[in-house]
């Protein structure tokens, strides 16, 4: 096809699936933390513009993480499709470390999230606040695992290499490979960065809108002053 071979077809199929993939998660993670932050501070002063910041952003949420599950899928699975020899060389460091975070951010990202997303008339402030900061907490623990696995492949270490298969030696080593620190902080800022900028984009044209008919804004009173 258009004169390319498989590996080519190969990656640039998996070039499109994980660019559409990471667009989601890079707004989820700084997202979910945005909006522990509304609960807290609508907790803390009962003003109701942070609830309704909240209620607003939850919804962009709720549809960005589905879509960040639902791609990361078609993704793993084309680690096996795809990269078969990889997997079957590799299978042992990165298997582990992306059950790592199946079990303990996704699990915890899923036991919360229907609290999050329904729960807000259903249970006490507290309890609604608490799935809110445990979802925020999964996102990062779900970054960190990826970031180590990802790393890992461009820096690896702590293994030894049996018979063209990788076999883990030390998982600290693993797990905190070099490039480790900083693709990880790149990441998580990159996602703070993204979620600002998506949030901050609308204030222009509410405090515009809000001043041309003198009523209140809907915003928050960092991006309306």
């Amino acid at each position: 096809m258009f004169g390319l071979d498989a590996l080519e077809l190969a990656r640039l199929q998996f070039a499109f699936t994980i660019s559409f993939h990471i667009i989601f998660p890079g707004i989820s993670i700084g997202l979910a933390s945005y909006l522990a932050v509304l609960e807290a501070l609508w907790l803390k002063t009962d003003k109701p513009v942070y609830l309704q910041l909240y209620r607003f952003w939850l919804q962009i949420f709720a549809v960005t993480f589905a879509m960040g599950v639902v791609s990361g899928v078609v993704m793993s699975y084309q680690f096996g499709t795809n990269w078969a020899g990889l997997s079957q060389a590799a299978g042992n460091v990165m298997g582990p470390l992306l059950t790592y975070e199946v079990l303990t951010a996704f699990f915890l990202e899923a036991g919360f999230l229907g609290i999050m997303l329904f729960g807000l008339n259903r249970v006490g402030r507290k309890l609604h606040f608490f799935a809110t900061l445990m979802v925020a907490i999964g996102t990062l623990i779900s970054t960190f695992w990826i970031l180590s696995s990802n790393s890992w492949m461009h820096t690896p270490q702590g293994h030894e290499l049996i018979d063209g298969i990788f076999v883990p030696r030390d998982w600290l080593q693993i797990i905190f490979n070099p490039s480790f620190p900083f693709r990880l902080a790149h990441m998580t800022l990159a996602a703070y960065l993204t979620t600002a900028l998506i949030v901050g984009a609308p204030a222009p044209g509410t405090c515009s809108r809000a001043i041309a008919t003198r009523r209140p804004a809907p915003c928050s009173p960092w991006r309306c002053g």
